[in-house]
């Protein structure tokens, strides 16, 4: 009787999470391309802040690829 209990208790939580706009989704694992990418953005946010011109130029870019695709990253990394 405790595991019935204790599922449906788990499915109650659940149904609230989705009813509240909660959303379930799968996150797929970063390719190693992916991470290199996402080292670079962070190096250049780092220098940006400490005035490099050209870190700023490739934040900015990188800002406007995205906000010119379909969709955010985040759908892009769901499954």
């Amino acid at each position: 009787m405790a595991t019935n209990t204790r599922s449906n208790e788990l499915d109650a939580a659940i149904q609230e999470f989705l009813d509240n706009g909660g959303e379930i989704t799968n996150l797929k694992y970063a390719t190693e391309k992916m991470q290199n990418k996402s080292r670079a953005i962070a190096h250049h946010r780092d220098r940006a802040l400490n005035g490099s011109e050209r870190s700023k130029d490739v934040i900015e870019r990188e800002r406007v690829r995205e906000g010119s695709m379909i969709f955010s990253r985040l759908d892009r990394m769901k499954k």
